[in-house]
Protein backbone atom coordinates (compact mmCIF):
# COMPACT_ATOMS: atom_id res chain seq x y z
CA UNK A 1 0.00 0.00 0.00
CA UNK A 2 1.20 3.67 -0.84
CA UNK A 3 0.17 6.71 0.83
CA UNK A 4 -0.07 9.39 -2.02
CA UNK A 5 -0.43 12.76 -0.25
CA UNK A 6 -2.22 15.36 -1.77
CA UNK A 7 0.87 17.26 -3.21
CA UNK A 8 1.35 13.85 -5.24
CA UNK A 9 -2.11 13.87 -6.74
CA UNK A 10 -2.69 17.00 -7.86
CA UNK A 11 -4.42 19.07 -5.12
CA UNK A 12 -5.87 22.29 -5.17
CA UNK A 13 -4.89 24.22 -1.51
CA UNK A 14 -7.14 24.16 1.26
CA UNK A 15 -9.32 26.39 2.28
CA UNK A 16 -9.70 25.11 6.23
CA UNK A 17 -8.08 23.19 8.89
CA UNK A 18 -10.77 22.55 11.40
CA UNK A 19 -9.26 19.92 13.57
CA UNK A 20 -10.81 17.26 14.89
CA UNK A 21 -12.63 17.02 18.48
CA UNK A 22 -10.21 14.42 20.18
CA UNK A 23 -6.40 14.31 19.14
CA UNK A 24 -7.36 9.96 18.75
CA UNK A 25 -10.68 9.76 16.85
CA UNK A 26 -13.15 7.31 18.01
CA UNK A 27 -15.04 6.59 15.52
CA UNK A 28 -14.29 5.23 11.54
CA UNK A 29 -16.78 6.22 9.18
CA UNK A 30 -16.76 4.19 5.78
CA UNK A 31 -18.19 5.71 2.86
CA UNK A 32 -18.47 5.39 -0.98
CA UNK A 33 -18.18 8.30 -3.72
CA UNK A 34 -20.95 7.07 -5.45
CA UNK A 35 -19.06 8.11 -8.41
CA UNK A 36 -16.33 6.40 -10.69
CA UNK A 37 -14.06 3.56 -9.86
CA UNK A 38 -10.80 3.47 -10.78
CA UNK A 39 -7.39 1.10 -10.87
CA UNK A 40 -4.36 2.45 -11.73
CA UNK A 41 -2.43 5.70 -9.98
CA UNK A 42 -3.52 8.08 -12.93
CA UNK A 43 -7.18 7.20 -13.33
CA UNK A 44 -7.43 7.43 -9.64
CA UNK A 45 -5.55 11.03 -9.18
CA UNK A 46 -7.64 12.04 -11.79
CA UNK A 47 -10.97 10.81 -9.93
CA UNK A 48 -9.73 12.62 -6.55
CA UNK A 49 -8.89 15.89 -8.40
CA UNK A 50 -12.94 15.98 -9.69
CA UNK A 51 -14.18 14.98 -6.26
CA UNK A 52 -12.57 17.76 -4.83
CA UNK A 53 -13.54 20.02 -7.33
CA UNK A 54 -17.16 19.00 -7.16
CA UNK A 55 -16.76 19.35 -3.20
CA UNK A 56 -15.28 22.81 -3.05
CA UNK A 57 -17.25 24.23 -6.71
CA UNK A 58 -20.90 22.41 -6.22
CA UNK A 59 -20.94 21.59 -2.93
CA UNK A 60 -19.42 24.98 -2.58
CA UNK A 61 -17.47 23.29 0.72
CA UNK A 62 -13.66 24.22 1.71
CA UNK A 63 -12.70 21.10 0.75
CA UNK A 64 -12.71 17.95 0.02
CA UNK A 65 -14.50 16.22 2.49
CA UNK A 66 -13.17 12.34 3.68
CA UNK A 67 -9.81 12.26 5.47
CA UNK A 68 -8.87 9.21 3.18
CA UNK A 69 -10.35 8.26 0.18
CA UNK A 70 -8.69 4.31 -1.23
CA UNK A 71 -8.53 3.43 -5.00
CA UNK A 72 -8.60 -0.13 -6.26
CA UNK A 73 -5.57 0.05 -7.55
CA UNK A 74 -4.22 -0.65 -4.01
CA UNK A 75 -3.34 2.64 -3.50
CA UNK A 76 -4.48 5.61 -0.54
CA UNK A 77 -5.09 8.76 -1.03
CA UNK A 78 -4.95 11.88 1.40
CA UNK A 79 -7.98 14.12 1.62
CA UNK A 80 -8.26 15.88 4.54
CA UNK A 81 -5.69 13.50 6.49
CA UNK A 82 -5.52 13.13 9.86
CA UNK A 83 -5.82 16.10 12.03
CA UNK A 84 -8.64 17.73 10.14
CA UNK A 85 -12.35 17.63 10.76
CA UNK A 86 -14.12 15.96 7.51
CA UNK A 87 -17.65 16.66 5.96
CA UNK A 88 -18.73 13.45 5.11
CA UNK A 89 -21.30 12.63 8.27
CA UNK A 90 -23.27 15.32 10.34
CA UNK A 91 -22.53 14.85 13.66
CA UNK A 92 -19.43 12.38 13.23
CA UNK A 93 -16.97 14.86 10.94
CA UNK A 94 -15.17 16.26 14.16
CA UNK A 95 -14.77 12.95 16.24
CA UNK A 96 -14.04 10.52 13.31
CA UNK A 97 -12.08 10.03 10.58
CA UNK A 98 -14.34 9.50 6.85
CA UNK A 99 -12.39 6.96 4.61
CA UNK A 100 -14.07 6.51 1.32
CA UNK A 101 -13.91 3.52 -0.92
CA UNK A 102 -13.57 5.54 -4.67
CA UNK A 103 -16.40 4.22 -6.88
CA UNK A 104 -20.30 3.43 -6.70
CA UNK A 105 -20.47 0.15 -3.81
CA UNK A 106 -24.61 -0.55 -3.94
CA UNK A 107 -24.78 -3.75 -5.63
CA UNK A 108 -20.64 -4.91 -5.66
CA UNK A 109 -18.00 -4.85 -3.31
CA UNK A 110 -14.95 -3.09 -3.65
CA UNK A 111 -11.63 -5.61 -4.90
CA UNK A 112 -9.57 -7.26 -2.33
CA UNK A 113 -6.59 -5.19 -3.25
CA UNK A 114 -9.23 -1.89 -1.67
CA UNK A 115 -10.18 -3.96 1.15
CA UNK A 116 -6.51 -4.97 2.29
CA UNK A 117 -5.83 -0.95 2.38
CA UNK A 118 -8.17 -0.30 4.47
CA UNK A 119 -7.45 -2.91 6.68
CA UNK A 120 -3.48 -1.85 6.88
CA UNK A 121 -4.45 1.72 7.27
CA UNK A 122 -6.50 0.97 10.44
CA UNK A 123 -3.58 -0.76 11.62
CA UNK A 124 -1.53 2.10 10.88
CA UNK A 125 -3.62 4.75 12.48
CA UNK A 126 -3.59 2.69 15.66
CA UNK A 127 -0.11 1.94 15.64
CA UNK A 128 0.81 5.34 15.10
CA UNK A 129 -1.60 6.98 17.76
CA UNK A 130 -3.37 8.76 14.94
CA UNK A 131 -6.62 6.60 16.18
CA UNK A 132 -7.94 5.50 19.65
CA UNK A 133 -7.36 1.54 20.16
CA UNK A 134 -11.39 0.64 21.03
CA UNK A 135 -11.96 2.86 17.76
CA UNK A 136 -15.41 1.72 16.34
CA UNK A 137 -16.20 1.83 12.77
CA UNK A 138 -19.32 2.17 11.40
CA UNK A 139 -21.26 2.37 7.90
CA UNK A 140 -21.66 5.25 6.26
CA UNK A 141 -25.52 4.50 6.36
CA UNK A 142 -25.56 3.81 10.15
CA UNK A 143 -25.47 7.06 11.29
CA UNK A 144 -27.43 9.11 8.01
CA UNK A 145 -29.82 9.00 6.13
CA UNK A 146 -27.87 7.88 2.58
CA UNK A 147 -27.31 4.14 0.90
CA UNK A 148 -23.27 4.87 1.10
CA UNK A 149 -21.54 3.00 1.54
CA UNK A 150 -23.63 0.17 -0.17
CA UNK A 151 -25.02 -3.16 1.22
CA UNK A 152 -21.94 -5.35 0.31
CA UNK A 153 -19.43 -2.84 2.38
CA UNK A 154 -22.00 -2.89 5.50
CA UNK A 155 -21.71 -6.64 5.30
CA UNK A 156 -18.28 -7.40 5.20
CA UNK A 157 -17.45 -4.56 7.69
CA UNK A 158 -20.50 -5.80 10.03
CA UNK A 159 -18.02 -9.19 10.77
CA UNK A 160 -14.92 -6.91 11.92
CA UNK A 161 -14.43 -6.54 15.64
CA UNK A 162 -14.79 -2.92 15.78
CA UNK A 163 -18.00 -2.81 13.84
CA UNK A 164 -20.71 -1.14 15.72
CA UNK A 165 -24.21 -0.50 14.50
CA UNK A 166 -26.40 2.41 16.16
Amino acid sequence: MALLLAVKWGARPANCSEPLKHTLPEYVIIIHTAGSECFTPADCSEQMRNIQDYHLFTKKWCDMSYNFLIGEDGNLYEGRGWRNAGAHTFGYNDLSLGIAFMGNFLDKSPNEAAWNVLKCLLDFAVKMGYLAEDYLILAHNDVSNLLSPGEPIRREISKWPNYKHN
